[in-house]
């Protein structure tokens, strides 16, 4: 059974909002994503294009209107609801399986990608571009293996792995794997440290995810002389070490 309770989080280790993001937000997200993949959309310049054929990354870097889908107060009202009040915004890509599509992502934590990020209360927000479900890779968690905060071994991927590095999982822990099936608009939100994966798209369905990462600036922090990208503030208060994070709280 999913996780909808956000009190729950700090055992289970995600959690799954529905429909953060109504019908209309649904089709700009949508229309957003179709610019970037360019499919001959009308519509202004196109700011943003795939960096690979499966991957978009750090568009909101990039273009202000992915950027306001990471402000967007109801995301940030269910962040807020796990990390509390104090937030920056550090990374966001966007992760694309084309129908019959033979990519997989591999086990892995997110954490081990962020060199630059110290801290536990990190998390990873997966909004749900179209419907996600079992058939057409929906992303999988094994709740609970984020306890202790450990960072797992790695070995290099193989083809058709989305990543560059994976964690080798024992068949006892993917059998305890949920699926996280969600409606387009929906998102979850997951540690760091959690456990997480993909398997290849067998449906005549696209299904993309833009993920979006979040720190607590209570516990957390940002090292910027080793962090090649912006960091934003974008609700609260920066705390300690905030000094180089650029203020987007509403009102200022």
């Amino acid at each position: 059974m999913l996780n909808h309770a956000p009190e729950c989080f700090a055992e289970e280790g995600y959690c799954v909002f529905p429909r953060v993001f109504g019908g209309a937000e649904v089709k700009s997200n949508r229309r957003l994503l179709d610019e970037a993949t360019d499919v001959g959309m009308p519509g202004p310049t196109i700011l943003v294009n795939l960096d690979r054929p499966n991957y978009i990354g750090e568009p909101h870097t990039r273009d202000d209107r992915w950027l306001e889908i990471c402000r967007h107060p109801r995301l940030l009202d269910a962040v807020q609801s796990i990390l509390g009040p104090n937030l920056i915004l550090v990374y966001s890509s966007v992760f694309i399986k084309r129908p019959r599509s033979m990519d997989k992502v591999p086990w892995h934590q997110d954490n081990t990608y962020w060199p630059s990020v110290h801290g536990t209360d990190v998390l990873t927000v997966w909004l749900a571009i179209d419907d996600a479900d079992a058939e057409n890779s929906a992303m999988i968690v094994i709740p609970g293996s984020h306890a202790g905060y450990r960072e797992r071994a790695t070995v290099p991927t193989e083809r058709h792995e989305m990543l560059s590095k994976k964690i080798v999982v024992t068949p006892e822990m993917e059998a305890r794997a949920v699926t996280l099936q969600m409606a387009a608009g929906s998102v979850s939100i997951h540690d760091s440290f959690i456990l997480h994966a993909s398997r290849s798209n067998h449906s005549g369905r696209r299904r993309a995810g833009y993920t979006i990462r979040y720190c607590s600036c209570d516990t957390a922090w940002v090292d910027m002389d080793l962090h090649s990208l912006p960091v934003y503030l974008v609700r609260g208060e920066a705390r300690w070490r905030g000094e180089r994070y650029i203020d987007l709280r509403p009102n200022r």
